[in-house]
């Protein structure tokens, strides 16, 4: 069972580590991303950041899914970090709409060149392709949420479309 998925370009640092896996209690903290998964520096780094007492597992988006498809996997509590709302996306699309909420919570780190990054929180920005991609899963019932821990403020999907309706 998918706990809560998390985009953030920083994937797993302090607020991850400690913030959110002390809130959900995940028995597998997921880390769904390409470039780390076939990066052993960077995976040793990441796995340098898990917090005790968690499993963490790095794969690539496409054996993520495979994992999350897999039953035996249907009973574990599982927190899933993603990169980027589109990573989400792809993975909520190809998952049997395995879950139900996604905290936006890009602090716009890793910004893209020629990217428009628009702040919907204080620490926390989504580009218009994150906003389209979110809106598609808000539109099939996933709750969508701006958060930088679970003690802060917290931004939900239509306060973030209001940011992103004044752009247009």
């Amino acid at each position: 069972m998918i706990l809560m998925v998390r985009a953030d370009d920083r994937l797993i640092h302090g607020m991850v580590a400690v913030s959110w896996t002390s809130h959900l209690k995940p028995e597998t903290i997921l880390v769904a991303n390409d470039v780390v998964a076939a990066d052993s520096f960077k995976l040793m780094t990441m796995k340098m950041a898990k917090p005790a007492g968690v499993n963490l597992v790095i794969k690539s988006k496409d054996d993520s899914i495979k994992a999350l498809n897999n039953p035996i996997n249907d009973r574990k509590k599982i927190f899933l970090v993603t990169e980027t709302v589109e990573d989400a996306l792809y993975i909520y699309e190809r998952v049997d709409g395995k879950f139900k909420s996604l905290n936006v919570g890009t602090a716009g780190v890793n910004k893209k060149p020629g990217e428009q990054y628009y702040p919907t929180l204080p620490q926390v920005f989504m580009t218009v392709e994150e906003f389209e991609s979110a809106k598609k899963m808000a539109n099939e019932g996933v709750e969508i949420f701006a958060q930088i821990t679970p003690t802060r403020e917290r931004m939900d999907f239509k306060d973030i479309e209001k940011i992103f309706n004044t752009h247009k």
